[in-house]
């Protein structure tokens, strides 16, 4: 038998070569019958595939049948072939992906984030990293919980990353590190309030004339008496890993949690709102209007569901949360066994902790309220 190709090209029929110079195959709608033969015949011919692409017209059973049909083909290579899933992922199709099975997982990349046309892309086994971390997080939070306490959850979480402003903000690297900078703090926190269904902003401040990041919230809380737009800051409560080895006492800090927008702004450190937050504080809605930027305008409308005018009528009523009803929350979520071994009260240590640092961090504390131990003393 004569394995000469080149010297039998001239023998080689149109139909065998129909495939030569095609490079990728991009997805766009539900494949037929008919479709899925025609990609057999193509993965079965001699041909130049290096990418494949499902958009959101593809079905989940799209991808699987693809799959299938490549990891069986004598004439590609599939380890060398990159297969890209970028669609607006429902949590429900995002288990269906990760439950099949991946013959070469790392030539698969799939998008975790849709924005504005643009798709954030990661690789599969990053990809499952990420949601089985996310999963874990979600675990701690039930449906007998209040809003805050569901939130509180979620920040206890994410204040156990090292902050490293020379870090990723990408979620998938936020979550394999443990590390990102201040943005990417707000992002997971961020997401991961999404995943419970409750909506939030990533805005702006200016401190000591770097640019960071907090997390506004529409909070209706009757069990505290929260009512109104906070803001959340997970970075600023974050405790460095060569401080404290101690997880329990990483979390300790709580006072950038559900604060109103003046209060941020009302800190020692000479912290300004920035961007679409400045003008939302103002004392004139026309002027904030003159001032705002539309497309923050709109973005602030869409991820809190409110116009423009509500939002601001709501942070300029919002009340500052009591601090015995902070406090109550902290002690009513508590993992009181991770304190196991304490050498003080739990109750005593969080409160103490709580008003010397609003004493360092605030303007206005009564010195009636402070009694100087610290989380040293733990």
């Amino acid at each position: 038998m004569d394995f000469n190709f080149e010297s039998n090209l001239d023998n080689v029929s149109d139909e065998v070569l129909k495939y030569v110079g095609i490079t990728n195959l991009d997805f766009r709608t539900s494949l037929s019958s008919d479709d899925l033969e025609e990609v057999k015949r193509m993965l079965f011919s001699i041909n130049t595939l290096m990418q494949v692409t499902f958009r959101d017209g593809a079905t989940v059973k799209d991808i699987e049948n693809v799959k299938y049909i490549l990891e069986l083909s004598p004439m590609c290579n599939d380890n060398k072939v990159e297969k890209m899933i970028l669609r607006e992922n429902t949590p429900v199709d995002v288990k269906k992906i990760l439950s099949l099975s991946f013959l070469n997982p790392e030539t698969w990349n799939i998008s975790y984030q849709v924005k504005d046309g643009t798709y954030m892309i990661t690789s599969l086994p990053n990809y499952r990293v990420m949601e089985e971390y996310i999963s874990i997080v979600l675990s701690c939070v039930d449906d007998s919980m209040s809003t805050l306490e569901k939130v509180k959850e979620i920040y206890d979480f994410v204040k156990l990353l090292e902050l490293d402003e020379k870090a990723s903000s990408r979620l998938p690297d936020i979550v394999i590190s443990r590390k990102t900078n201040s943005f990417g703090f707000n992002m997971l926190f961020s997401e991961i309030l999404k995943r419970i269904g409750i909506s939030s902003y990533i805005g702006e401040i200016k401190r000591n004339s770097s640019k960071e990041y907090i997390t506004i919230i529409d909070i209706n809380d009757d069990k505290y008496d929260a009512h109104g737009i906070y803001a959340f800051d997970p970075a600023s409560d974050s405790i460095d890993k060569d401080v404290y080895k101690s997880d329990a006492i990483r979390k300790v800090n709580y006072n950038f949690f559900c604060r109103t927008l003046l209060e941020i702004e009302n800190t020692k450190f000479d912290d300004k709102l920035d961007g679409s937050l400045m003008y939302l504080i103002s004392d004139s809605f026309e002027f904030s209007c003159r001032r705002v930027n539309e497309r923050d305008k709109r973005k602030l409308e869409d991820s809190l569901g409110y116009s423009y005018f509500e939002l601001f009528d709501k942070i300029h009523k919002t009340k500052s949360i009591k601090d015995d009803n902070l406090l109550d929350l902290v002690m009513n979520t508590i993992h009181k066994d991770d304190f196991l071994g304490l050498n003080r009260d739990i109750s005593e240590l969080v409160r103490n902790n709580y008003f010397l640092r609003k004493k360092e961090l605030f303007n206005e504390i009564k010195e009636s309220e402070v009694e100087y131990v610290n989380i040293h003393d733990a």
